[in-house]
């Protein structure tokens, strides 16, 4: 039987950061059409490679529908790729958008809560 590799010490790991972005759109758009033209934005400007090395992964449970916002985790070092790939898309399915970057969190909770403005039991025990 193998053994399971070893797994990376957390000083050896990429660093993670989470972008938070909205669509403004002229009607409410699908999240994975978003989403394809996100790839298409960060293929055509960085090829294959470099969108390899951005290490983009989108958070679905973190889009909202109704106020289109949304996280895309990325590489630390890769951020600003990422953003310049968003400002990129003009429009999704025939739809004119304007993506706009809120801003970029070293952790989903403080991007969550910054950025999207969703909050926790924890948050109100806070405040009493």
């Amino acid at each position: 039987m193998a053994d399971k590799p070893k797994t990376l010490p957390p000083t050896l790991r990429e660093k993670k950061r989470y972008l938070a972005f909205e669509i403004i759109s002229e009607k409410p758009l699908r999240f994975d059409a978003i989403v394809d033209a996100f790839w298409n934005a960060l293929l055509t400007l960085l090829g294959e490679l470099g969108t390899a090395r951005t290490n983009v992964w989108f958070v679905k449970d973190a889009w909202d529908e109704k106020r289109q916002r949304g996280l895309v985790r990325c590489g630390h070092v890769q951020v600003e790729n990422v953003r310049v790939a968003l400002a990129l898309i003009t429009s999704i399915g025939g739809v004119r958008v304007i993506p706009h970057s809120l801003g970029v969190s070293g952790t989903m909770e403080g991007a969550r809560k910054k950025f999207l403005g969703e909050r926790t039991l924890k948050d109100f025990a806070d405040e009493t």
